[in-house]
């Protein structure tokens, strides 16, 4: 048997033929146990650390509250799984709800995961049992449990640890807490750590586990924490990427990829306004706006960038003067600058109303920030004919479902918010964001990973702290790709001596690997289109793509063959890398992806530095259209070894030949007139 047809049998048990894949996880939270008293999501563990993971996985989250009426089993078809990351045994006034509700959900066919502490115990009179419905609940998972056991470390040993689920960036130590929670595996549940207990009744006990319908990670082995020193400390017990997969069962399915594009990584450019107008020490005659212009604008005349401006300061007739104006309207009409709005006065607490620009007679109107302040630019900065299309969130990112409201009513993307680091000051996968944050129906995109006001410690210094983002750039490339490289600063960047140096050396970092940049409206649409996608899979090996065609990537991350591009629909190419397949899909429907075990004769797209449109194979060769505002490149796989080909393209007229692997290498320069047509036929 090959290892495809082994994959096609495995899933075959959790999907019926044609049926939708689901993606969704509902994770469980009360209002009340969220830290810091703001009960918004973006505070909840699932959020801030697991989220991202599950993203990863190909998985979008949803936050259920308990304390609202929980949605029938019949209304559960899209949803995968049920997470509970619960700060409690006892989480909860009464459980039994909760607890019937899990039940009937898994024998529905939805599996469940509870992490960090059971939370299922009663607060009253329970002497370390759950109550009959928990229980039940518990053996339908594939699990009993009792109260948490205080041990002698000394009387306590791991017995087994399966090493590729259990100490991905710290060892489990029984010698910290002093605690162990006395897990018992039902038939068929397979134990990821096994401890054995030297003395009383409990010999012995399971507390990281996957079963048939779920897993079990229980604290302390789930995530390591330590929230009193700065920075604080997070690091993985139990590998999350390994056994969310397991629990949830995604092992061998397709996963949306919103990192990659045309079989790259993505690379984002993008500046807020913040600091434009503040003098610079490289020469104190000069503006940031000035310095950023000529130090980096003028360096990469072709590397797209968005830049945000606070669109208050023009109000303002210190800024308002004719040099600031063909400062800004000289920026802004570069063809490969993506103007943006960072908002009118820059609210720095979206719920209160602080802004950071103070403006005479004017209070923060969240319409007039998100909506008025993108119309604003356009009426006195931008050339005729260019919209703002994307607003960057300010100050604490934190809008609210209205403001979210009004800027997708506005016809506006937007972006901001979330980031994260992961470097060796934040050295675990724990400390970098989701994709998104959830308020009520809106979503918010947020920014791939941090900007360097978290680097410099809010701008206090050192000033050179952003020369440490590379880091978190490699280690959210490789050995997974969770993260697209996202640079990301402020025009006051360009103040400091130190801090333009450090712009620049991740400029540099960034031109030195093969990269696809684009603008960062780009990225919010593709973001969107990982929520919108569904997958079917009508077949074994064979999966229907419907909705979100702004996402063009699906990930597989093990061995599942080869993309069969005769048979499969709006499938463009593909790409082995970094322990996992890239298939690069169409721009538009319908799109559906064949599966076969070895790789077929069509021409494909490997690679490229554009984004590639209206892919049609042709005569032996294949046309294409890009954007040629700046010179591109890209591999196209499938030839024939050593034979030559004619590419043709405005201002390229040449014969190219395929390597030993047939692959064709075409480096195109830039034209005008937007969208290009390429030509490339044997010769």
């Amino acid at each position: 048997m090959t290892l495809l047809a082994a994959l096609f049998i495995w899933v075959a048990p959790v999907l019926a033929a044609d049926s939708l894949i689901p993606r969704k996880i509902l994770a469980l939270y009360d209002p009340a146990q969220i830290p810091g008293g703001s009960r918004d999501i973006a505070f909840h563990p699932v959020h801030q650390h697991a989220e991202v993971v599950l993203n990863y996985l190909g998985l979008a989250v949803e936050y259920l509250d308990v304390t609202k009426p929980l949605p029938a089993p019949a209304a559960l078809s899209e949803v995968r799984g049920i997470l509970s990351w619960a700060p409690a045994l006892a989480a909860y006034d009464d459980p039994r709800p909760i607890c019937r509700w899990l039940d009937s959900a898994m024998k529905a066919g939805v599996r469940v995961a509870l992490v960090g502490q059971v939370g299922l115990f009663p607060r009253k009179g329970s002497h370390g049992r759950l109550e009959p419905e928990c229980e039940a609940a518990l053996k339908t998972l594939g699990a009993e449990t009792r109260d948490n056991l205080r041990v002698d470390p000394l009387t306590v040993k791991i017995d087994r640890q399966d090493k590729k689920t259990v100490g991905m960036e710290r060892q489990p130590d029984i010698t910290e807490r002093g605690v162990v929670p006395v897990l018992k595996l039902e038939p068929g549940s397979v134990s990821h750590l096994s401890l054995a207990l030297n003395f009383g009744a409990v010999r012995r006990t399971d507390p990281v586990a996957t079963t048939p319908r779920g897993g079990i990670s229980l604290d302390p082995f789930f995530m390591f924490s330590s929230e009193e020193v700065e920075p604080k400390q997070y690091f993985w017990i139990t590998d999350p990427f390994a056994f969310f997969e397991r629990a949830f069962a995604t092992a061998g399915l397709p996963r949306p990829d919103p990192t990659t594009l045309s079989g790259r990584r993505l690379f984002l450019n993008r500046i807020d306004g913040d600091g434009f107008f503040n003098r610079s020490e490289l020469d104190r005659r000069m503006t940031s706006g000035e310095i950023f212009e000529r130090e980096i604008l003028e360096r990469h005349p072709d590397l797209p960038m968005t830049i945000s401006l606070i669109a208050g300061y023009y109000d303002l007739a210190l800024y308002n003067d004719p040099a600031s104006l063909k400062l800004t309207r000289r920026i802004l009409a570069r063809t490969n600058v993506e103007p943006a709005s960072h908002a009118y006065a820059h609210p720095l607490v979206w719920k209160t109303g602080a802004v950071a620009l103070q403006i005479p007679k004017y209070t923060m109107n969240p319409r007039k920030e998100i909506v008025g302040s993108g119309k604003m630019i356009e009426e006195r900065l931008l050339p005729p004919g260019r919209r703002i299309r994307l607003f960057q969130w300010t100050g604490d990112c934190l809008p609210s479902e209205g403001d979210l409201r009004l800027a997708r009513e506005a016809g506006l993307l937007q972006i901001n918010g979330g980031g994260g680091r992961f470097d060796r000051r934040f050295p675990s996968y724990a400390h970098l964001y989701p994709l998104s944050r959830s308020v009520g129906a809106e979503r918010q995109i947020y920014a791939p990973t941090s900007n360097e006001n978290d680097f410099t410690n809010l701008w206090s210094g050192p000033y050179y702290g952003y020369r440490e983002v590379v880091e978190t750039f490699e280690r959210t490339g490789s050995p997974r790709r969770i993260k697209p490289v996202d640079l990301y600063y402020h025009f006051y960047s360009a103040e400091k001596f130190a801090a333009l140096d450090a712009v620049k050396k991740a400029h540099d970092w960034a031109a030195a690997r093969p990269l696809i940049p684009i603008w960062s409206g780009r990225y919010a649409e593709i973001v969107e289109g990982f929520f919108q996608i569904k997958i079917h899979r009508p077949a074994p090996g064979r999966f229907r793509l419907e909705g979100g065609a702004s996402l063009r990537t699906i990930r597989f991350d093990e061995a599942a063959g080869w993309p069969d591009l005769g048979a499969s629909k709006g499938v463009i190419g593909y790409k082995r890398e970094v322990g996992s397949l890239y298939v690069s899909l169409a721009e538009t429907a319908p799109r559906e992806l064949v599966l076969s075990p070895a790789p077929g004769p069509e021409v494909r797209l490997e690679e490229a530095d554009f984004e590639v449109f209206g892919w049609n194979p042709a005569s032996g060769g294949v046309d294409f259209r890009r954007d040629a505002r700046r010179p591109g490149e890209c591999v196209l796989g499938g030839l024939s070894p050593g034979r030559s080909y004619r590419a043709r393209a405005p201002g390229l007229d040449a014969l190219i030949p395929a390597d030993a692997r047939g692959l064709l290498r075409l480096r195109l320069p830039a034209a005008t007139g937007g969208l290009v047509q390429v030509e490339v036929r044997p010769a």
